[in-house]
């Protein structure tokens, strides 16, 4: 009886977890900009299958984690320490507008701008184990034992 509880539970909690992420592919591109010089480092757009996007908001779950991804990458090439940033759109064309964008942005501050090809971003699914704020709705619901 026990055990049918705690699976029944289980499953209840996977379900309402589950209505707020969906797994979508991805189109990504890295930015890391070196502190130590005025290097910024571009990576190609690549499309990362099955990532988990928040239903409604369209936000990228555990965002940090895919930045966190790039910065590990350079720290292991270069050994140097740089800030990393992703940026995401379901839509190619979208992205490849603002990869465009922000390439201008640091080619008109006289920074150097290098691109690296063999970075590939690995997929972060959601998994029920991981501790996640429900969106405003959920927390507001008044609370039964009052």
């Amino acid at each position: 009886m026990f055990l049918m509880l705690v699976g029944l539970s289980t499953s209840m909690c996977a379900q309402k977890y589950r209505r707020y992420f969906a797994a979508k592919d991805m189109y990504m591109f890295g930015v890391c900009l070196s502190v130590a010089d005025s290097t910024v480092y571009f990576t190609d757009i690549k499309q990362v299958p099955n990532t988990s996007i928040e239903r409604g908001t369209g936000f990228l779950y555990s965002r940090n984690a895919y930045s966190n991804q790039l910065q590990q990458y350079f720290r292991s090439t270069s050994g140097g320490n740089c800030t990393a940033v992703t940026c995401y759109n379901q839509k190619r064309s979208k992205l490849e507008k603002k990869y465009s964008k922000m390439r201008q942005k640091y080619q008109k501050r006289n920074f150097v701008v290098k691109y690296t090809h063999d970075f590939a971003y690995n997929p972060v699914v959601y998994n029920e184990q991981d501790d996640v704020d429900l969106p405003a709705e959920e927390a507001k619901k008044p609370d039964a034992s009052k």
